[in-house]
């Protein structure tokens, strides 16, 4: 395993981590961890589709890799169900998707193993690239009529608009 991928992979740990303390309680969530994880996952995702993945387009000739497409539609799924207010049912819809998720990504057949081995002698510098991703700024939760509630829905929605 590379330095890139040990380095996301920790991510993703760490967001875990989060994510448990956040619905540690039954009664109510840890909302200061949930933010904390909110921003942390905005910021985890945005490195991949704004770094990672360009580069390794990029590096193929302008040839996506074949798992982007379930990447991008997962992406946009978690996206979707950070926007609403959190509560433990909606917790529990994110965490779905990212047990399908996090593997597509990790292990020597995952999308930061092939990124690294596309990017050869200059793996250091995405990963420094990474490193450096700003924080995302958060908006408002909102709970309209057009929020996504379940996994279910923001996968569908997601899958629908990717194709747009």
């Amino acid at each position: 395993m590379g330095a890139l991928t040990d380095y996301l992979t920790r991510d993703h740990e760490r967001l875990e981590a989060l994510m448990v303390r956040a619905v540690r309680d039954p009664e109510a969530l840890d909302l200061e961890a949930y933010e904390a994880f909110r921003e942390g996952i905005l910021r985890h995702i945005g490195i991949e589709e704004k770094i990672l993945m360009p580069d390794a387009k990029r590096r193929r000739g302008g040839e996506p890799l074949p798992m982007f497409h379930a990447i991008r539609v997962e992406h946009s799924a978690i996206a979707l169900l950070l926007v609403p207010t959190p509560t433990h049912a909606l917790l529990g819809e994110i965490r779905s998707i990212l047990e399908q998720h996090n593997p597509r990504e990790e292990g020597p057949e995952g999308l930061y193993a092939m990124c690294e081995t596309l990017a050869g002698d200059e793996a250091a510098s995405l990963l420094e690239r990474a490193m450096q991703a700003p924080e995302v700024p958060l908006a408002k939760h909102y709970d309209g009529p057009r929020a996504h509630f379940t996994a279910a829905s923001a996968l569908a929605y997601a899958a629908k608009g990717s194709k747009a």
